[in-house]
């Protein structure tokens, strides 16, 4: 334990939970300024960004692999757009469909934030060797594409949210 910056409570360091919990606050924690720029801070930084890089065929599909409801999806995409960032347009291949599509304003954006983004996730990481930082995340890419394609779904951010909550916070007791 004498690379950790400090001691972590008897019992939880060991606990992958509460670690996997603790890195999430933490990564929310820092990169929650690096894109309070846009709308809907970090939810329209993602959906900004699956427009830029064409990840969805539409909105449903976008907010599925988000795991964002799909009402949800709606006013972050209205958002988006007002904000002249991304466009919806009609699907050529099937006109009853709306592609969510970035504009030049959301990618130029996008590279702002992307960069922001990459600055607070290296503060975070900084403990980490890039070698390190690297093989972290291919370990994440590798767990979370097995969960989804031994037919897990991606759950919605709210609950994630509250499943972290839940981890968190001391159990309640009745008094």
């Amino acid at each position: 334990m004498s690379e950790l910056a400090c001691e972590l409570p008897a019992g939880l360091e060991i606990d992958f939970g509460w670690l996997l919990g603790q890195a999430l606050h933490a990564h929310i924690t820092v990169t929650k300024r690096a894109a309070e720029g846009l709308p809907s801070g970090h939810r329209g930084y993602q959906v900004l960004s699956a427009a830029v890089h064409e990840s969805a065929r539409n909105q449903i599909e976008m907010a599925r692999q988000l795991g964002l409801d799909r009402t949800v999806m709606v006013y972050l995409v209205d958002d988006l757009v007002k904000a002249g960032l991304v466009e919806r347009r009609p699907d050529p291949c099937d006109r009853r469909n709306r592609l969510i599509v970035a504009t030049d304003l959301g990618r130029a954006r996008l590279a702002d934030v992307s960069e922001a983004m990459e600055r607070a996730e290296a503060h975070l990481l900084a403990p980490l060797e890039e070698p390190e930082r690297e093989t972290l995340r291919q370990l994440l890419r590798r767990v979370v594409a097995g969960h989804i394609a031994h037919g897990g779904e991606l759950p919605s951010l709210c609950e994630v949210a509250g499943n972290l909550q839940d981890a968190l916070q001391p159990e309640r007791r009745d008094r």
